[in-house]
């Protein structure tokens, strides 16, 4: 068994790794930027033209729960009790979901690639 002094590489540092994390996100802040301004442009058509009504009541929504409602969509968590009742609304609603899961991905893979400098990093220091 080898010791762990012998080992292929330096132990790997919280702090380097949120720096390579924070490196790779801001090096995707333009396409993370307009998908935040996306998600609230179709929050505002979801307001204004989904028809959005509390389930439970039937009373429209304020913008307050409709963003909530978009955010939790855009999540893909989706257990609010808020729902779109105009077919522009349902579209809407499902754009929401597509950039939700385009926007955690790409910050799942900033994660990734940090995690991979880092290592790349302390495997050099040695």
């Amino acid at each position: 068994m080898k010791n762990a002094d012998n080992s292929a590489h330096a132990p790997l540092k919280a702090r380097h790794v949120l720096q390579e994390v924070a490196r790779a996100l801001w090096h995707l802040r333009v396409p993370l930027a307009s998908l935040f301004v996306f998600y609230f442009l179709l929050s505002v058509v979801m307001y204004y033209a989904g028809g959005p009504v509390d389930s439970g009541s039937g009373a429209p929504s304020s913008f307050g729960q409709t963003l909530n409602y978009c955010a939790m969509r855009a999540l893909t968590i989706g257990h609010l009790n808020i729902v779109p009742t105009t077919t522009v609304g349902r579209v809407d609603s499902a754009m929401l979901g597509a950039l939700g899961i385009l926007f955690v991905g790409i910050v799942a893979a900033a994660a990734v690639r940090g995690v991979q400098e880092a290592l790349r990093h302390a495997g050099t220091q040695r």
